[in-house]
């Protein structure tokens, strides 16, 4: 069964540097479908050079907007991980929001970043 997959902006990086990490990711995507969050946009448009790399990424993936909805999913884990002292950075938790308000499974490098988000599914590779 195809699933979607979010790319965290760790596993973006290491398909535009075409790493050996990258380069596997992109082979056992399969058949699946691959979304990117605006939050990752921005931190890919943070780069001083090397702009074109990321426009032809982002034309291969599916945008992801941060919405209404996930920014409220993303109060939601805000609460829940900080009565458990578990806090995480706020882009990384917009992108978990992102990630579970559109059913999509999360590929990311940083899975100690994402651990503690319940209704998150993370990519295993």
């Amino acid at each position: 069964m195809d699933q979607k997959i979010c790319l965290d902006t760790d596993i973006s990086i290491e398909i535009l540097k075409n790493t050996e990490i990258g380069i596997d990711f992109v082979d056992s995507m399969g058949g699946n479908e691959a979304f990117i969050s605006t939050v990752s946009v921005f931190e890919l448009f943070m780069r001083e050079k090397n702009l074109y790399p990321v426009e032809e990424l982002l034309f291969k993936t599916h945008i992801l907007d941060f919405t209404e909805l996930s920014a409220r999913k993303a109060s939601e884990i805000f609460k829940d991980l900080k009565s458990s002292g578990k806090m995480i950075d706020m882009r990384d938790l917009f992108i978990a929001a992102i990630a579970i308000t559109n059913n999509c499974t999360l590929a990311t490098l940083n899975k100690k970043h994402f651990e503690n988000i319940k209704e998150l599914k993370l990519l295993r590779f």
